[in-house]
């Protein structure tokens, strides 16, 4: 029997986590209050150990109100036109295409994808609940998220929010959670929220999408202040969002970070439910712990280099595939070459990066609008410096950020 999120019999609930790719978490989707908190009702019943969608039984109950007041007539008639609309609700997914030529990488226009949310939505008067299925094109993005690219949050979070913007821009932020500031264009937030064409006159859309969303996510752990930044005309491009920063939840028990091989997986970002996969994968003798330290270092270099999006996602993907085995043997038999000559740093040991390259993959990732912070000097303490790297200049007067492994 499923248990009503909003019923106080619900206590597990509070430390509930609900997850989603985060390709979704910033599709351009639009859905009203009602439709979200079934959204989020659906996404509490998904389970990790889930291949496919099952149909589910919603109580109406758990849809209409948190106060768990019983549903009226006009409640009833609201559900009614939802189950249609929803049922035609499409999620707008757009992915980056690139293309060499020349030996050079292009940017080409980006590939994207208009994906129906749900298979079905019915109401059954006899049961008073709403039965629903996702839609299979979407399982990509909800079910068997082991590669570190998906935002987790407690359900308890979200059931504080009222608004349907303040919803999405919750997940938005708790994307960002752990550096605690996300700067976003206003025309890409306006994309995200399906708001394009609409607020044209800013103070409107500060007042009834940012202030409001502010006060609501006020009563919950991502509380945010945010600046405005102005371009060359005076008006407001960007958005900058500032809160404390929250540990990422685990799904699974947190993994003790004893060994390097570990360390290093946590610190790429890579979840604690991986790290026990590639911990199985050691304990088995399948993966060697020094080819862990190598995948990071070379995907480290690749994620400043904006060659690849996700550097948890790329990092996990390469260890379990071993997709780098034979770069890490070349490696090992170099070391061992010159080992007799001169003291060797080997690869997994130091991660070196010049300054340079990391302001390049800064400007490639803020033309994006995926940078973290708004300037380099912030990316560089997010991303480089609360991460452990120092600043380092050479002989030759060239900057680096280098890090032991």
């Amino acid at each position: 029997m499923q248990t009503d999120l909003f019923s106080h019999e619900a206590s597990d609930s509070v430390s509930k986590l609900v997850v989603q790719r985060n390709d979704l978490v910033n599709a351009r989707f639009a859905l009203t209050t009602l439709e979200m908190r079934l959204f989020m009702a659906m996404l509490a019943r998904i389970n990790r150990e889930d291949t496919e969608f099952h149909e589910l039984r919603i109580p109406v109950t758990e849809v209409v109100a948190l106060s768990g007041r019983r549903p009226s007539s006009n409640d009833y008639q609201q559900l009614k036109d939802m189950c249609a609309l929803l049922a035609s609700r499409v999620i707008y997914i757009e992915r980056p295409s690139r293309k060499k030529r020349a030996g050079k990488i292009l940017d080409e226009a980006p590939s994207f994808s208009n994906t129906p949310l749900m298979a079905y939505a019915d109401y059954s008067s006899e049961e008073r609940a709403l039965i629903v299925r996702f839609n299979d094109r979407v399982r990509e993005h909800l079910l068997q998220l082991n590669d570190g690219n998906f935002t987790q949050a407690q359900l308890m979070q979200l059931l504080k929010l009222k608004s349907a913007h303040s919803y999405r821009i919750y997940w938005l932020l708790k994307q960002y959670g752990s550096f605690g500031t996300r700067t976003i264009s206003v025309d890409e937030l306006k994309r995200v929220l399906d708001l394009e064409g609409q607020y044209k006159q800013f103070p409107l859309f500060k007042l009834r999408v940012l202030d409001r969303a502010r006060h609501e996510l006020s009563q919950t752990n991502l509380a945010f202040e945010y600046d405005l930044l102005r371009g060359k005309n005076n008006s407001v491009e960007e958005i900058r969002f500032r809160f404390a920063a929250v540990a990422s939840e685990v799904l699974l028990p947190s993994l003790p970070a004893t060994a390097e091989w570990q360390k290093a997986l946590l610190e790429a970002g890579v979840s604690a439910s991986s790290i026990a996969s590639v911990g199985e994968l050691i304990d088995k003798g399948e993966v060697e712990p020094g080819y862990v330290q190598y995948v990071v270092h070379q995907q480290r270099s690749k994620n400043s280099q904006g060659k690849i999006k996700s550097l948890a996602g790329a990092v996990f993907t390469a260890i379990t595939k071993g997709h780098l085995v034979e770069d890490y043997r070349k490696a090992l038999q170099q070391r061992q070459k010159t080992t007799s000559r001169k003291p060797v740093v080997a690869p997994e040991q130091l991660i070196r990066y010049r300054l340079t390259e990391a302001q390049e993959a800064f400007e490639v990732m803020r033309r994006k609008n995926t940078a973290k912070g708004a300037t380099f000097e912030e990316n560089l303490q997010l991303v480089y410096l609360s991460q452990g790297f120092r600043r380092q200049q050479d002989a030759q007067g060239v900057e680096w950020l280098i890090k032991e492994a």
